[in-house]
């Protein structure tokens, strides 16, 4: 039997590999005449690449593998290697095939070295170079190794920087980059593996490349969403307003939603037709290939910037020529060479821009804009008031949320967005209620770091996605004017692609900028991308030999690591570490068996308690101590006061909490959250099973709780007499689920056991309907930004159509323009703050019994 290896895999420690089995039936036998001889030739043809589960493989353990391809004989012609002329032919027939040479040219490569894949996740983003308000422009590339787990890759130490520039646009600065990662990706460069402590052959291509959407479009060579009729990357068919008409405007909502047939981008298709256009700014104007670009919905930057160019100065029309004659690629978007890169799915939608910086920030500006000012102090009563406990939110301004609205960043919206459901419901009107409900139950299956099962799961995201988007389109059709909205509709795509969304987040790779900023401050600003370069090359080197790296001895050839001396300052130290962006704690992988665990924390007077009964019939009273607090896995710390769910098993003796039984009840018709109500009935459970923290909120509504002005003021660290103002809650029994937490919100999800709402055709048709006579009848228009709009061009942060255009073209494949009165979003991100990137969902929720409780 003759089997090609396709994946390999270990069980039960043994290597095996996933085997297609080499049918006589199913060879193609012909001739070749080769030196005036006619050579019997076989073609082993696989139809398809097939899966690792793929019925027609078969495992077999590598150790009973014979002979390898250069020992195989083939019915007395000849080696098989011969026969096949070194090659297989992997396609969906024999006129659609691609040649798989063999041997593969990577063992000649890799000189018998081992060979690793190492992938690496790309992101490019501006910022400022300057500390002071004088916006002072770097593009900057950095990168992660995209094989490393969230809590080591979220660290700046692993974050790495490649090239920056105040000059040089992305695409202009990917150039050099593309060459280099397009040479790892062909060639491989030789490296020292430490964890088995020899050399390696690595090769590397890009897993995915990171931006917000200005950038994205860049270097995709489609136009800024912010100004263009066709703002989804992935998408061919328009989805702005080009006419005014009734029917026309049904359809751009209905392709805004993705009701009807969908045409999706090309990677290969975009890179024709970017040389397509140039050839006809050769051929025939300048005009010409501006049109034809605005039709098909693509922009190369480079090739504009070229040709913009060459009509006002001689010199670079002359070098375009030359370009053209010798080199034609460098007219182009380099990034459209990058071998393994697709950029219609490689592109992830960016959770941080798209709905932190998009869907919430709309809403909360839209809401708190039209909250009066004697309102604002009750809002912000309301919003002292939040419970932050299972949270792990340690501290927030309510005041400065409010007051500053317009200039938060990423982490003030996730507190908002948690706090929404409970503190803006008395300001909501009837049609804002359920959009932001949506919002809220929405939400945390975007930022759910786990996901156990992702067929259920992407089902019950794109359930949330509808449902979000047919009350928000409800209440007004105009909102198909910001295309962050239909980015959610791609979303489940990329995660299925790349996995759960805070991996692909450009959280981890926003504060990087202010280390960028440092360097640049610190240079003489004759050459700052040099100087930022050299001071990034310095820190590198200097990574490499604190943190016990291995290097290269330029005398004796050998490798040689680095001595005790010198690594210990790094490993002892934890001060040096933190200022090399590394946490040694966090970088740890947590162990299970040390949870629960007592923290240090002391116990109040006040809360110590008699030993309960039940405790101290089943163990008695030695060696029973109450204790402040503990900690049952590595997020969820349990306090007096806590809610928690419980799965009931076996008692063991060690760390155990006496809890209050709460009972589950209906959805509250206020909150549309789930309601738990106080019992009477109280137990001791085993702190194992305590499956985490979850975040409730006093059902106020009920209760009837108003503001009052109680709580005294922090000045100095100490209580003034000055008073703000807080809710006064009227009991301790009802409180309400808040199924918006974002921290570990699958276990969430499962206690509260929300309904979905999944719209029908019939539903959608009539939502499209009502929302778009709110938008024709003469109603004020969407404000949710309160900005000036643009002229038109890219902006510097991430910009949404706001504007209509008068193009009339209903032809699907005209599916862009460039829109005048477009709404630019200045302020989408400042340097997005630290360690709130991934709250990392450990915590297993119980599959049944859950109980919400309050441990003493």
């Amino acid at each position: 039997m003759v089997v090609i290896p396709i994946h390999f895999f270990t069980q039960g420690g043994i290597l095996r590999a996933r085997c297609w089995e080499v049918r006589f039936q199913e060879l193609e036998h012909f001739t070749e005449i080769i030196d005036s001889q006619i050579t019997p030739r076989v073609r082993i043809h696989i139809p398809f690449l097939p899966d690792f589960h793929n019925s027609r493989l078969q495992s077999i353990s590598v150790d009973e593998f014979d002979w390898d391809y250069s020992e195989i004989t083939w019915m007395g012609t000849g080696f098989l290697a011969e026969v096949c002329a070194g090659k297989l032919c992997v396609g969906q027939d024999s006129y659609s095939f691609e040649h798989i040479p063999f041997p593969n040219p990577w063992r000649e490569k890799a000189k018998k070295m081992i060979l690793r894949n190492v992938p690496i996740t790309l992101y490019s983003d501006d910022t400022s170079g300057n500390v002071s308000k004088q916006f002072n422009k770097h593009i900057s590339y950095y990168f992660t190794l995209s094989g490393l787990p969230p809590r080591i890759s979220n660290q700046e130490y692993n974050c790495h920087f490649l090239a920056t520039s105040n000059l040089a646009s992305a695409c202009e600065i990917a150039e050099q980059i593309v060459q280099e990662i397009n040479e790892m990706a062909t060639k491989g460069f030789e490296v020292y593996d430490h964890s088995i402590g020899e050399q390696v052959w690595v090769t590397s291509t890009v897993f995915c490349f990171l931006a917000d959407s200005p950038m994205h479009a860049e270097i995709t060579c489609t136009p800024n969403p912010g100004s263009s009729l066709n703002p989804c990357r992935i998408n061919l068919r328009r989805l702005a307003l080009s006419s005014n008409t009734s029917c026309s405007v049904t359809n751009l909502v209905k392709r805004y939603l993705l009701l009807s047939r969908r045409r999706n981008q090309s990677w290969a298709q975009t890179k024709h037709r970017c040389h397509k256009l140039f050839e006809t700014a050769m051929s025939k104007s300048f005009n010409q290939f501006t049109i034809k670009g605005k039709k098909l919905g693509l922009k190369d930057p480079i090739t504009t910037r070229f040709l913009t160019e060459a009509k006002l100065d001689e010199a670079i029309k002359e070098r375009m020529k030359k370009f053209y004659e010798e080199n034609s690629l460098r007219l182009y978007n380099p990034i459209l060479e990058l071998i393994g890169f697709d950029g219609v799915l490689d592109t992830p939608v960016e959770v941080l821009h798209v709905v932190l910086l998009g869907a919430v920030k709309y809403l909360a500006r839209d809401l708190v804009s039209g909250v009066s000012d004697s309102d604002r102090t009750e809002l912000i009563g309301r919003l002292e008031g939040f419970n932050c406990s299972g949270l792990n939110i340690e501290s927030f301004k309510p005041k400065y949320l409010i007051k500053h609205i317009k200039s938060l960043v990423g982490r003030d919206f996730k507190i908002l967005l948690q706090a929404a459901p409970f503190v803006f419901t008395d300001y909501m009107c009837s049609e804002t209620k359920p959009i932001w409900f949506a919002l809220c139950k929405l939400t945390p299956f975007i930022f759910q770091t786990t996901i156990n099962n992702m067929k259920t799961f992407l089902v019950n995201l794109k359930a949330h996605v509808n449902e979000f988007l047919y009350h928000l389109i409800k209440s007004n059709a105009q909102w198909v004017n910001k295309p962050k909205f239909h980015m959610l509709l791609h979303l489940p795509e990329s995660i299925e692609r790349f996995g759960p969304a805070p991996g692909f987040s450009t959280e981890k790779f926003e504060p990087f900028n202010g280390v960028l900023r440092k360097a640049s401050v610190h240079s003489n600003k004759l050459a700052p991308g040099r100087d930022i370069a050299t001071t990034f090359e310095n820190l590198s080197s200097l990574r490499l030999v604190m943190s016990d790296g291995v290097i290269l001895d330029d005398i004796t050839g050998m490798t040689r690591k680095i001595g005790p001396e010198v690594t210990s300052f790094f490993r002892n130290n934890v001060s040096v570490q933190r200022s090399m962006g590394y946490n040694a704690d966090l970088a740890r992988s947590p162990d299970a068996r040390k949870f629960p665990s007592r923290t240090m924390l002391p116990l109040p007077e006040d809360l110590q308690c008699a030993i309960p009964d039940s405790l101290q019939n089943a163990h008695g009273t030695s060696g029973i101590s109450q204790v402040a607090q503990v900690l049952i896995n590595k997020h969820d710390r349990v306090n007096h006061g806590s809610f928690v769910a419980v799965t009931p098993r076996g008692r063991v003796a060690t760390f155990f909490a006496e809890i209050s039984v709460f009972t589950m009840g209906d959805v509250d018709a206020h909150y549309h959250m789930r309601q738990v109500v106080r019992s009477q009935h109280r137990v001791v459970v085993n702190a194992k099973y305590i499956q985490g923290c979850i975040n409730v909120q006093h059902n106020c509504h009920l209760g009837e709780c108003t503001v009052e002005r109680t709580k005294a003021v922090l000045m100095e660290g100490k209580a003034s007499r000055v008073k703000t103002g807080q809710v006064a809650h009227t009991d301790t029994d009802n409180y309400i689920i808040n199924a918006a937490s974002l921290h570990d919100p699958h276990l969430h999800q499962t206690v509260a056991n929300l309904p979905i709402l999944t719209p029908n055709g019939s539903d959608w048709s009539e939502a499209i309907s009502r929302g778009l006579a709110i938008w024709t009848d003469g109603c004020e228009p969407v404000e949710s930004d309160g900005e000036p709009a643009s002229d038109g061009s890219n902006s510097e942060a991430d910009a949404d159509a706001e504007g209509i255009t008068d193009s009339d073209e209903s032809d699907e494949e005209q599916s862009s323009s460039d829109s005048e009165g477009s709404d630019s979003d200045g302020s989408d991100m400042g340097d997005e703050g630290g360690s709130e990137s991934s709250n990392e969902d450990e915590g297993q929720s119980a599959s049944e019994g859950h109980k919400t409780s309050t441990p003493h």
